[in-house]
Parts: C-alpha cells; sequence; structure tokens
C-alpha cells in the first residue's frame, strides 16, 4: 500500500452497512474505467478467531496511479481522477470523499476543486517525475 491513496467513503447522515458498501462499490467501478487506475477494497487481518482471515474495511479503498503512464495519458487520467470524484459526490448527494495521501495528508474531496486536487495527485512522491506535464489545466 505504500504510496497509494486511501479513499474513504463518509455519510454525512447515518447509513446501514449494505447502503455504505454499495456506496463504496459505485466508486470502485467509477474509478476502474480510468486507465492505469486500480481501485480495490481495503482489507486488514480479521479479529483473531474469526474464520476469514482478512476483513473489507467498509467504505475504504485502496487507489493505485498510474501503473503504465505517459505523459500526455496520466495528465489526462489525473484530470478525469477529480472529475470521477466531483460527479461521485453529486450523485451520492449526503456522502463524500476522504483521501488519505501517502504522506499522511487526509482531504475532504467535497471542500477543494478538481484542479487543486489534480494539483495535489500531480505532487505525489511515487510517481515518476516525468509522467506528466508541469502545467495542468481542468476545463
Amino acid at each position: 500500500m505504500d504510496g497509494d491513496l486511501v479513499l474513504r467513503v463518509v455519510s454525512d447522515v447515518p447509513i446501514s452497512d449494505e447502503e455504505l458498501a454499495e456506496a463504496t462499490r459505485d466508486l470502485k467501478d467509477d474509478l476502474n474505467e480510468l486507465p492505469g487506475v486500480e481501485a480495490k477494497d481495503l482489507v486488514t487481518a480479521a479479529e483473531p478467531g474469526t474464520r476469514d482471515p482478512l476483513t473489507v474495511v467498509l467504505g475504504m479503498l485502496v487507489l493505485s496511479l498510474f501503473s503504465y503512464p505517459t505523459a500526455k495519458r496520466a495528465k489526462k487520467d489525473l484530470q478525469h481522477l477529480g472529475e470521477i470524484i466531483r460527479r461521485y459526490q453529486e450523485r451520492h448527494k449526503g456522502k463524500r470523499v476522504q483521501i488519505d495521501f501517502p504522506d499522511g495528508t487526509r482531504i475532504d474531496a467535497k471542500n477543494i476543486s478538481e484542479k487543486n486536487l489534480t494539483e495535489l495527485l500531480k505532487s505525489m512522491p511515487h510517481q515518476h517525475p516525468d509522467s506528466i506535464d508541469d502545467e495542468v489545466s481542468v476545463d
């Protein structure tokens, strides 16, 4: 998970585990449509004494970015990633996405513009420095 983002779906009102799982699955499906992006459920070791060796953490995804970047493709994918998160939040009223960066920074995507989110993603240290152009513009 080193270098990956952790996305957390947060509801402004109490919801059931099933609703949270469905909302998270919708976000994961949207994110996995982007080339070079892999979103998967966050799993941890299960509680001692349970049969399942792993437990899915509800509402949380691990997002790996740009396994095969090119400069133009990565720049475009960053813009699309911000757009996907914004559209997800518009479709799922009352829910928002929090993003944990590898350096420990946490942002609430509800309070950040697509352009600023793109700039934050671009500055992530694990990306190859030549994979993204210096100038990012969001239309």
